[in-house]
């Protein structure tokens, strides 16, 4: 049998294990901390009794996706939650940019941004599934949706800072630049609109749904699968060179 080690615990680590192990391959993973989970872990650094999720909290990619789909981790507990509102941004005034799963809603709300946002998100909301398996592939490949990819990669290729300038209210323009932000990237550079359209797109299809019990949730259940189709997972075991992993194998 064919043999791999993943280094690094997180879900993508745990997607490509469990990936490599229903097609034949014995995986080992590596995780350095004492936990597997990377960005995608829960605690109680608070309170007692009171789960927070250290990194990543709402997943609109995650709950669209196929590959999760086809896992089934509702077998191993996972569940969904879908907010009522899935987003707000407050501003100095009193007012707040709301982003509603729906984009008829959330435009509603943007006055005269409405239809601006409407034309911005309406179609790839609409195809985002297709739109899913190109954004979310390898980059060295041939597009299997070229044209829808094109339709929304040319506004992902500005700088966040000059696709605001579309919009004229501060509600709309806090919304984008508020979601581009999570790119950790400074936003007056090219392709810093790209993160934010992604999540905004994914949420207006999917919903920013949260796991129930904290994001670890999602990773507890990865775990629990890889473990049941035969795959190891080894935490405390920092990687410094190859010979750790051939240790392992």
């Amino acid at each position: 049998m064919s043999t791999a080690v993943v280094v690094g615990g997180g879900p993508n680590g745990l997607a490509a294990a469990i990936a490599l192990t229903r097609a034949g391959v014995q995986v080992t993973v590596l995780e350095a901390a004492d936990e597997i989970g990377g960005g995608t872990r829960s605690g109680e650094a608070i309170l007692p009794g009171l789960v927070h999720d250290h990194c990543s909290a709402f997943h609109p990619m995650a709950v669209g996706s196929s590959f999760l789909h086809g896992l089934d981790l509702g077998r191993y507990g996972l569940q969904w939650r879908l907010p009522e509102i899935d987003c707000a941004h407050p501003l100095d005034d009193g007012t707040a940019g709301v982003l509603h799963r729906s984009v008829a809603e959330t435009a509603a709300g943007l006055g005269a941004d409405g239809a601006r946002w409407s034309r911005l998100f309406a179609r790839p909301a609409a195809d985002y599934d297709a739109l899913a398996e190109d954004i979310l592939g390898p980059l060295l490949r041939i597009p299997h949706h070229p044209i829808r990819l094109a339709r929304f990669g040319i506004p992902a290729l500005m700088p966040a800072s000059v696709l605001a300038k579309a919009f004229a209210g501060e509600q709309a323009k806090a919304l984008l630049g508020g979601v581009a932000a999570h790119a950790f990237h400074p936003l007056h550079r090219p392709l810093s609109s790209s993160i934010g359209l992604g999540i905004l797109t994914a949420g207006h299809r999917h919903g920013w749904a949260v796991a129930a019990g904290g994001s670890q949730s999602i990773t507890d259940a990865m775990a629990a699968l890889l473990l049941d189709l035969g795959g190891k997972i080894e935490t405390g075991a920092r990687v410094r060179s190859t010979a750790t992993c051939r240790k392992s194998t």
